[in-house]
């Protein structure tokens, strides 16, 4: 998304009817927008996980998942879980449940400053302070960016996805500059060339470099 197109769908989280709705999407965009965080890690954020201090958010390399039904684990883990067991001969369901969560890769634990953008900072304060923990499903952080989407009247919901406010993300640090090592440590990606992918594609850093050149 360009910058219009993200301002669009942010605004939309202001005109949802229910204030709760609102909130909830307006830390979903933001997070996903403008900090790069996956839906995973959105869902299963909680308020432990920002150091106040260091204006960090601290991903864990493991997180005992109690969203589902009766504190057990959400709907998404059990999928993952599933395909854990399934894929892995040396580990059957139970422990593959007992995993859950754990981000996307061993690089997706890390360290992400949720103070880069301040409204981003904000609506993590501020929806955290008021619930402690991300409350939805991550099927749910999908219903959320969608619906913002068809408020905005000039977005196709179809095209609006919270993997696609991560990659508008990553874009946004590409083209201001961020190098490459920087982007994949704070994008969580195992392999440094898909963060030299974001900087290659980005025109305003390649602009800003060539009018650097003293000639």
């Amino acid at each position: 998304m360009d910058d219009r197109e993200f301002e669009l769908l942010l605004e939309a989280t202001y005109r949802m009817d229910d204030d709760y709705f609102g909130l909830e999407s307006r830390f979903i965009v933001l997070a996903a927008g403008r900090l790069g965080l996956r839906s995973g890690e959105i869902c299963h954020m909680r308020e432990e996980w920002l150091n106040e201090r260091r204006r960090m958010i601290v991903i864990p390399a493991h997180q005992s998942c109690q969203k589902g039904k009766d504190g057990g684990i959400c709907g998404a883990c059990e999928q993952s879980a599933r395909q854990k067991a399934e894929h892995n001969d040396d580990v059957d369901l139970e422990q593959a449940r007992e995993s859950m969560w754990s981000p996307k890769t061993s690089a997706a634990a890390r360290e992400v400053p949720f103070d880069a953008e301040p409204r981003a900072e904000l609506a993590v304060e501020r929806y955290l302070d008021k619930y402690g923990r991300f409350q939805a499903s991550q099927t749910a952080i999908n219903r959320r960016v969608t619906r913002a989407a068809e408020i905005a009247e000039e977005l196709d919901p179809d095209m609006v996805t919270p993997h696609g406010l991560r990659a508008t993300a990553a874009t946004r640090f590409a083209s201001r500059g961020l190098d490459t090592v920087a982007l994949q440590s704070m994008f969580g990606w195992s392999n440094l060339s898909t963060a030299h992918n974001y900087i290659r594609r980005s025109g305003e850093a390649t602009a800003r470099a060539i009018r650097d050149i003293q000639f």
